[in-house]
């Protein structure tokens, strides 16, 4: 996309110099939260005046949009060019894990206020960040559809796919909650282990779920008692004349 007349006028200082005034924001609002952290607070940091913190941001909401395209921009991008590629749809799903991954292990605070503070956004803001998260999830559907064309998966196509690419997502998301203490997980490593358990599972042999039946009812039951629910009684059926 061409530079608009606004952006030709820029100066390397100014990119700088609003570079810097996000990275203060995402510092401020992963530890105090967007609605807990004030304009004012954010041109205190950046030693900015109101109308010169203005004049870099436009808007509180506007620099927020901007933390959630630094996520989604680049992985958005990278997505787009996994699927193009001409390899395995189980090594394109990696990548698309590594890629993640990147993400939430070098933007652990962008990855707290892109996961948090999405809400917030409002109007245009909201709908554009929509869109390029559904993009990304396309891209995985897209990828697990190739493997499911091949017969490769498991399961209802349609249904099953859609509940696949949230499984997918949610094995990711919340890596930044715990990665703090596992400093030594790298990405590829991390990456293997995560889609290990998505492709095989974490049994050496298949879960044999009709057998399972018996003790989970068993289970269940004693979990309804604990929330005092009385079991349901099935009705005897009724013997008739013949």
């Amino acid at each position: 996309m061409p530079p608009t007349r606004r952006e030709r006028g820029k100066t390397e200082r100014y990119y700088r110099m609003r570079e810097n005034v996000v990275d203060i924001a995402v510092e401020l609002f992963s530890k105090n939260g967007y609605t807990g952290t004030g304009v004012a607070d954010i041109g205190e940091a950046a030693g900015l005046a109101r109308g010169a913190l203005y004049y870099y941001i436009g808007s509180k909401e506007a620099l927020l949009a901007e933390i959630h395209d630094r996520v989604m921009d680049p992985l958005l991008k990278e997505a787009t060019a996994i699927v193009e590629l001409d390899l395995s749809f189980q090594t394109r799903l990696r990548l698309l894990s590594e890629s993640l991954l990147w993400q939430i292990v070098n933007r652990q605070e962008h990855v707290w206020v892109f996961l948090h503070e999405y809400r917030q956004l409002q109007g245009e803001y909201r709908e554009l960040f929509r869109d390029k998260r559904h993009r990304f999830e396309s891209c995985i559907r897209d990828i697990l559809a190739d493997g499911n064309s091949r017969g490769l998966l498991q399961g209802r196509p349609q249904e099953d796919l859609e509940l696949a690419t949230l499984a997918f997502l949610n094995l990711h998301n919340y890596t930044y909650q715990w990665l703090a203490g596992r400093r030594d997980m790298q990405v590829e490593e991390l990456s293997a282990f995560y889609c290990d358990i998505f492709f095989n599972g974490i049994l050496t042999e298949p879960a044999d779920r009709a057998g399972a039946e018996g003790e989970l009812a068993e289970g269940r039951a004693v979990l309804q008692g604990m929330r005092g629910i009385k079991p349901e009684v099935k009705a005897k059926p009724v013997k008739t004349k013949a």
